[in-house]
């Protein structure tokens, strides 16, 4: 001990006098460390730590594929289509992220927001502890204006008053009906950031509209293979090109990828530089960037 602490202060004396070596060893280190930290925190929510949703290996994400490589981006007229792959899938569900804003009162707000379809809270094991969650009904063209509020958010906008299920609050500046609290169980480290809102996302399931701006995803049925689900997503592809050959090229098709392994794909495929990363995917919409990867990226179409 007695050369521990003597060696200590010969450190220190070294240190004070060369202080420039010094703030640079310092800097170095800070820089090291925090780097190390970022890249542990983003390998450990992606990589190790297990997705928190029911079955998670059989949730799969909705994929567009050719000869140069697959993505999620989805379309109106696509998720349509992908939506009633009923014998291979089941809670099929678009979403988005975004942020809306809370009008009204002393304190308008800019808060977090996702746009999903009524599947969605099914497919990955939201409950609520009051109220619901959307039905099919209004989760159609002309459904309604109604909202599903996150726990924290209602911790901290409304007090935890659950009489505030029923009642409307301003978002854009039109009246929302709250139907429903999420429990806080629903907390997960895969959206980043957790919106504090949820709204339907009312597809017409009549829609042609070819425009990309969404993801999606679904779980397999029980006894439904990947394999056998790929196979059936594959006549899907060619049923949808006779449809819309503009759509599609030719040697373009359909299928789907665990959506775990897609997060992990995305992730190892990233540059090595976190900051990077996070400015690239934050020059779209604050996106759930650990979850919902790429989504507004352009489809694959060849």
């Amino acid at each position: 001990m007695e050369n521990f602490f003597r060696d200590l202060k010969h450190s220190l004396r070294m240190f004070r006098q060369t202080p420039g070596f010094t703030v640079a060893a310092v800097a170095a280190l800070t820089l090291g460390i925090g780097a190390n930290t970022a890249i542990f925190s983003v390998v450990n929510t992606v990589l190790l730590k297990s997705v928190p949703f029911p079955d998670p290996d059989r949730i799969v994400a909705f994929m567009n594929t050719s000869p140069n490589g697959s993505g999620p981006a989805a379309s109106p007229a696509k998720f349509n289509v992908w939506s009633r792959q009923t014998p291979i899938v089941q809670d099929a569900s678009a979403y988005q992220f975004g942020v809306m804003n809370l009008t009204g009162g002393d304190n308008p707000e800019q808060v977090p927001s996702g746009r999903v379809s009524a599947g969605f809270f099914r497919l990955f094991g939201a409950e609520t502890i009051a109220g619901r969650t959307f039905t099919a009904e209004e989760d159609r063209p002309n459904g309604g204006r109604v909202v599903v509020i996150g726990y924290g958010f209602w911790q901290r906008r409304f007090g935890g008053d659950r009489q505030i299920v029923g009642k409307t609050i301003p978002l854009g500046g039109e009246p929302f009906e709250v139907v429903g609290i999420l429990a806080a169980s629903f907390d997960s480290e895969k959206f980043d950031p957790l919106p504090d809102v949820w709204t339907p996302f009312q597809i017409d399931p009549q829609s042609i509209e070819q425009a990309h701006y969404f993801t999606s995803a679904a779980r397999l049925k029980p006894g439904v293979t990947l394999a056998a689900a790929r196979a059936h997503m594959a006549l899907a592809a060619d049923e949808f090109r006779a449809k819309y050959p503009q759509a599609i090229g030719p040697k373009g098709g359909f299928s789907v990828e665990p959506l775990q392994q897609l997060m992990v794909r995305n992730v190892r495929t990233s540059p090595t530089c976190c900051s990077c990363a996070r400015r690239r995917e934050g020059a779209r919409s604050p996106f759930a960037r650990r979850w919902a990867p790429a989504a507004a990226a352009s489809p694959v179409n060849c």
